[in-house]
């Protein structure tokens, strides 16, 4: 499967020189003069094939062309923020003894056993004086005195300790990038001076759209989006369009055709699919006039192509 990313920055559509703004996103129909802008409301009638357009300024990155009858899919999903793991372990019961606790967090991040692991241990009191409050205020005090590299935060309210991991693309104390969001365990000596403890996970999500995650899909398809493939030889590493916004992130299209005109292969063991992506920052959480204005050349396209619109 031949696949193209092609990022817009909510930069609104213009050309200087048939140069596509920096950040914009454009989408253009075959006809008897050549390229031209497709006019919201065009569709396969007005012209066979159609491409999508990607600016930088200073050159126009482009998708093949492609003949609106052999679209096969044409969907999209809006932006969802990704959320972070949350581990919260709530201390049940007084010690009977006077003694120590020790708390252990493990980080399942790197994907393969032996998996790091950072211990606490505090000492603790039999009866109130070591209750179950003043167990996890310790435990959180220990960890932010000495924090793991993968724990954001952690705190306690009451019996319940709360512990935060970070998501892809924070920037850790060391000045590092957080390259995979954070899978954590934790482990309890519960049987240690009589005390009980519960913890509960709460799973972190990808989300959709994710900006870091946009990032490194074009990464990974910077041969397709710019022809970067010779890392050897003094090469000029082309700059990145997805912008790295924390909280934000990108409305997904996906355009899928085939290169033939068939619904399936016709040569066994290759796949003849062309897959393109759309990320497009809309800016704000409601659709803005620039999301507007592609979905209206898109839409009525690919529905005259026998699909649903699209709306984001």
């Amino acid at each position: 499967m031949a696949r193209q990313l092609l990022i817009g920055n909510n930069v609104a559509m213009a050309y200087a020189s048939g140069v596509l703004a920096n950040g914009a996103i454009s989408v253009q129909k075959l006809s008897a003069a050549g390229p031209t802008e497709m006019v919201a409301g065009d569709v396969i009638a007005d012209s066979a094939q159609f491409r999508i357009v990607q600016g930088t300024g200073s050159k126009n990155i482009v998708s093949p062309w492609i003949y609106g009858k052999d679209v096969i899919d044409y969907s999209g999903k809006s932006f969802v923020a990704p959320t972070p793991q949350v581990l919260t372990a709530t201390f049940a019961t007084n010690p009977t003894a006077a003694g120590y606790h020790t708390f252990k967090v493990i980080n399942k991040a790197n994907g393969a056993e032996p998996f790091e692991m950072k211990s606490y241990t505090i000492p603790v009191l039999a009866g109130a004086p070591g209750s179950p409050t003043i167990q996890a205020a310790a435990i959180a005090a220990a960890m932010v005195a000495d924090m793991p590299h993968w724990v954001d935060t952690a705190t306690s309210a009451g019996a319940i300790l709360t512990i935060t991991g970070f998501m892809k693309g924070a920037v850790l104390a060391d000045g590092s990038i957080q390259e995979h969001a954070v899978t954590m365990d934790a482990a309890w000596d519960g049987a240690s001076n009589g005390t009980t403890m519960a913890d509960v996970y709460t799973g972190g999500l990808r989300g959709y759209g994710g900006s870091f995650y946009v990032k490194e899909m074009e990464e990974n398809l910077r041969g397709a989006n710019y022809g970067y493939y010779n890392r050897i030889a003094q090469p000029i590493t082309p700059a990145q369009t997805a912008v790295n916004i924390t909280l934000g992130g990108y409305d997904m299209y996906s355009i899928v055709a085939t290169k033939d005109g068939s619904s399936a292969s016709q040569i066994n063991g290759v796949d003849n699919l062309i897959e393109i992506t759309i990320a497009f920052d809309n800016g704000n959480a409601a659709p803005s006039a620039i999301t507007t204005a592609l979905e209206a050349k898109l839409n009525p396209y690919l529905v005259s192509a026998g699909f649903t619109a699209v709306t984001l």
